[in-house]
């Protein structure tokens, strides 16, 4: 059976999409100690290390936790996308976390593994005009392997939200890549709606509540399954009465233009109508979420809530990730709200892995 090995683990998405895939999880590290500690309790008996490659060098990360060169097949990762995002209005490549790239690489050089899966921003591409992203392929081809990238909506792949996410696969074996990128290409997953991610969860907030619907759906069954109830992290930030007041205009699928004008933010009242399509928006039943950030603020995007005047929960932006109701979430709403964000959605990556198994 393959291994896999998750770099910049986060709270485990790739791991997830791993064990999904039916792969042979290690474990994996992070910086964050708040990542790390829910790795820890999510995949008990696998690797959680917390490691800050801005500090340590990889050669003793490894040596630290005992891996050696023929025991990783599959090593993923999904550095930090900061550096590389479009709402970084100073991203580029002064950003000290680019450096993150080379320390992947020297994991490269050291495993050797079978298998190589990046995930990242589409903007990723675009750093540098592009020389970024040509300098890492070079450095991959230069170590043996073929390279390919595209971009990919996670929609696709059955996770309910619009996410363009960027995927680099290399291995030695041009036609394995080939056919590999393929076979991504062609994966048609049925459409999950806002309603069918999130129909089964109370319409109220609670730290710990029953289901109020069946798990009538694929997604709801593999998003319940080891939870037999709402376990918690169904809570969210609180708004203030000026934004309570702004939010009960919208409807379904609306945002910001529905607002009256008398109560906009000073800044948003120079809006043109074609600006800032998605801030205060609410979700639509019938539709797909729009991507999830590192916090739920109605001000940066649609966060709130199809029927009730509030954002959505840490437990609603998790199953909007894809990411199951038995991962237990600390007591942070910042911290586990940027977890989520910076999460990758298991079921792309259990869609990739899959193919890579």
């Amino acid at each position: 059976m393959r291994t896999v090995f998750d770099c910049f683990c986060g709270l485990g998405g790739l791991s997830l999409a791993a064990e999904l895939a039916g792969l042979k999880l290690i474990g994996g590290f992070d910086a964050d100690p708040n990542a790390v500690e829910l790795y820890k309790n999510l995949f008990p008996g696998k690797l959680a290390l917390q490691h800050d490659l801005l500090i340590e060098r990889p050669k003793t990360v490894l040596r630290k936790a005992g891996i050696a060169r023929g025991d990783v097949s599959i090593l993923v990762g999904g550095p930090p996308c900061q550096p590389y995002s479009i709402n970084n209005h100073q991203r580029g490549t002064d950003d000290e976390r680019c450096g993150l790239i080379e320390r992947y690489l020297e994991f490269v050089s050291l495993l050797r593994p079978e298998w190589l899966l990046l995930e990242n921003v589409p903007g990723f591409a675009f750093i540098a005009g592009g020389l970024f992203l040509r300098s890492l392929f070079r450095s991959l081809q230069g170590r043996g392997y073929i390279v390919r990238h595209a971009v990919f909506d996670a929609s696709l792949f059955g996770v309910p939200q619009r996410r363009r996410r960027l995927l680099i696969l290399a291995c030695r074996e041009s036609r394995k890549v080939e056919g590999a990128v393929k076979q991504l290409a062609d994966i048609r997953v049925k459409t999950v709606t806002v309603r069918d991610a999130l129909g089964d969860l109370p319409s109220q907030p609670s730290s710990s509540a029953l289901y109020c619907e069946t798990a009538k759906t694929q997604f709801r069954q593999m998003m319940r399954k080891g939870a037999p109830i709402v376990l918690n992290a169904h809570v969210c930030s609180n708004l203030s009465e000026r934004n309570l007041r702004r939010i009960s205009h919208i409807p379904p699928g609306g945002n910001w233009r529905q607002i009256p004008r008398r109560l906009l933010p000073r800044g948003m009242k120079r809006a043109h109508l074609n600006d800032h399509t998605t801030r205060y928006g609410r979700l639509h039943k019938e539709k797909l979420a729009f991507t999830l950030l590192t916090k739920c603020d109605p001000h940066w995007g649609c966060f709130l809530h199809p029927v009730r005047d509030r954002v959505i929960t840490v437990r609603e932006a998790a199953r909007l990730q894809s990411i199951p109701d038995r991962v237990c979430f600390g007591e942070g709403l910042t911290a586990n709200y940027r977890l989520i964000g910076n999460a990758v959605p298991p079921l792309l990556g259990k869609g990739v892995l899959q193919i890579l198994r």
